[in-house]
């Protein structure tokens, strides 16, 4: 830290990892006066040093100028910062000098990683040690690794507690001054990286002892074992609970719809009025074959006493107005449904009288639906992907998108054995269920939420993931 009443100076940016190393700063020599020493020269770029070190804004700074500028104050060819992880003791390098980022996967970072972990089995890291590489490690891709004289150097905490250290690499042996100097900017290091890092440069979580492992299972086991309702979601509507559906009585055109979409209707209502050009003339046609049988009947009828022949024919000319009348009386009938009356007091339920108005229906086809609004059912469509043991009066928890802040809640009161598919193209199966608070619109849709058994919590998590793994290999 800069003193008092000292102008603080910039921090100095990092060099890149393929640029020149700094200048080494030179005490400036009053005119007249006599050379600075080598010594007096390398204690001022120690302490030029320190002060950059100070002044790195951010860990992965400090780390990039420690491994790249400490070669002013120690000549090496490369150094390596590493540092405990998380959890484990198997200690990770975090920067490497003369390289912009480590990738934790390439031969040489893995290579020294397995180097500090042998080092740290046969002689434990807490303290400096000086070693060749050839003698610590027999891994081939150092085999043509060029520097063999190594130097680990440890970086302790407040506590003298180890959390990282530095392992520099170079050509010629370290000689014991040069071990005191880097002892020296170890300190250095460790004291701003824990000044970055709130005293805590490595936050490790702790390892667990027998009773904590034991612990740790039995409330895993517990939480495993939890019984949780099995849950399904599906897309629901709100439809009539026992609606009357008007369909075509006949193969024929739709000439009117009388009522407009969800309008109340009375009983005897008009509702739809066909086509009744074609009825009509085949009804005038009927009575005209009805009238002429009638006449023929009456003139045989007449000449009972006369001939034997026509005596004979009375049979079968009844037999005909018998046939004639029939087709009358049918003809009469159909003319009577092209006008379709409500059989009883409701709602109109249908989409839009441009719908159906001028299009050709045939016989059996829906056309609208007269319902009590009062009594209204939900229409759940289970997907089979989702599907589970449901009962009668099982739980149901409708959100509609017309009203999303609150739910309908429901009861089941049936649901379908054998799956169909959805105009979506969905294989669901058909659940109704009954609401038991609140009275939703006729046609509102949303989600469902049904509740199935009570089952421990680890089926309900894994019961998809078992059921597709079961799918994939086929068991």
């Amino acid at each position: 830290m800069p003193q008092p009443n000292q102008k603080q100076q910039k921090p100095m940016a990092a060099s890149p990892p393929d640029s020149d190393p700094a200048p080494i700063a030179i005490l400036p020599v009053a005119s007249g006066a006599a050379p600075i020493s080598g010594d007096a020269n390398m204690l001022a770029s120690l302490l030029q040093f320190e002060a950059e070190v100070r002044r790195q804004p951010g860990v992965a700074e400090l780390h990039y100028h420690v491994a790249n500028e400490m070669r002013r104050i120690l000549p090496y060819e490369q150094m390596f910062i590493a540092r405990q992880p998380r959890i484990g003791d198997d200690y990770h390098i975090v920067c490497a000098s003369s390289i912009s980022s480590v990738d934790r996967n390439a031969p040489l970072i893995q290579a020294m990683e397995k180097l500090i972990a042998k080092l740290a089995k046969d002689d434990g890291l807490d303290r400096p040690h000086d070693f060749t590489l050839d003698a610590m490690s027999a891994d081939p891709a150092l085999a043509e690794y060029p520097y063999g004289e190594c130097r680990w150097q440890p970086l302790l905490d407040s506590e003298e507690k180890l959390f990282g250290g530095l392992l520099v690499m170079r050509e010629t042996p370290f000689r014991e001054g040069e071990g005191y100097r880097l002892t020296r900017l170890s300190e250095t290091v460790s004291h701003s990286w824990r000044a970055l890092t709130g005293d805590k440069p490595v936050k490790r979580i702790g390892r667990f002892g027998r009773k904590e492992k034991i612990g740790v299972m039995v409330a895993l086991l517990v939480v495993a074992l939890f019984p949780v309702r099995m849950t399904a979601l599906a897309p629901v509507e709100v439809v009539a609970a026992r609606p009357f559906m008007v369909a075509a009585p006949f193969s024929g055109v739709i000439s009117r719809i009388h009522v407009t979409p969800n309008a109340a209707v009375e009983e005897g209502a008009l509702l739809v009025s066909f086509d009744d050009v074609k009825l009509s003339n085949e009804l005038k046609l009927a009575q005209e074959k009805l009238a002429v049988a009638k006449a023929k009947v009456d003139r045989s009828t007449s000449s009972a006493f006369g001939e034997d022949d026509e005596t004979r024919e009375i049979a079968t000319l009844r037999a005909e107005y018998e046939l004639a009348q029939a087709d009358y009386n049918f003809a009469n009938d159909v003319m009577g449904m092209s006008q379709i009356k409500a059989p009883r007091a409701g709602m109109a339920i249908y989409s839009d009288r441009r719908d159906w108005e001028g299009r050709a229906v045939n016989v059996g086809d829906p056309i609208l639906q007269v319902a009590d609004p009062g009594q209204i059912a939900l229409r759940i469509d289970l997907p089979t992907a989702e599907q589970m043991a449901l009962e009668n009066g099982s739980r149901v928890k409708v959100w509609l998108d017309a009203q999303p802040l609150w739910a309908v809640e429901g009861k089941v009161e049936h649901a379908s054995y054998q799956a169909r598919q959805t105009p979506e193209g969905i294989l669901a199966f058909a659940v109704t269920a009954k609401p038991t608070s609140g009275n939703p619109r006729i046609g509102s849709r949303g989600t469902a939420k049904l509740y199935g058994q009570w089952v421990p919590l680890i089926y309900s998590l894994l019961r998809r993931p078992i059921a597709s793994f079961r799918q994939t290999i086929g068991l």
